[in-house]
């Protein structure tokens, strides 16, 4: 019987070193994906955020040469409206949206044509 007894002793805590093991590598795991993740959205965050920098210098350049131009060409005119829908589907307005809608009144002509 304390043989037996004996083995049961050691039998218990082998398995309590391994569930405590499988727990701490669990919470390890675990901590990681956590972190991770954080980091990953942040990094998501920050090139949302230079996205919609860059489509704000491109809406601010392209108006601004339109605006002095006077007129702006048809083609010109799909492309800054494809410009313009990523910049207010990332959220940019302001400045650039009172550009935006400043060329939208222009004149349209075809290109080469003055």
């Amino acid at each position: 019987m304390e043989v037996i007894d004996k083995l049961l002793e050691v039998n218990s805590f082998l398995v309590a070193i391994g569930l405590g093991g499988i727990l701490s590598i669990a919470t390890k795991i675990y901590k990681q994906l956590k972190t991770t993740k954080q980091q990953t959205e942040q990094r998501f965050k920050l090139l949302e955020d230079a996205n919609l920098a860059l489509l704000h210098d491109k809406i601010y350049q392209q108006c601004s040469h339109f605006l002095d131009q006077g007129w702006i060409a048809v083609d010109d005119l799909e492309n800054l409206d494809y410009i313009w829908r990523g910049y207010r589907g990332l959220g940019g307005n302001g400045t650039g949206e009172a550009l935006y809608k400043k060329v939208l009144d222009l004149p349209n002509k075809k290109e080469g044509k003055r």
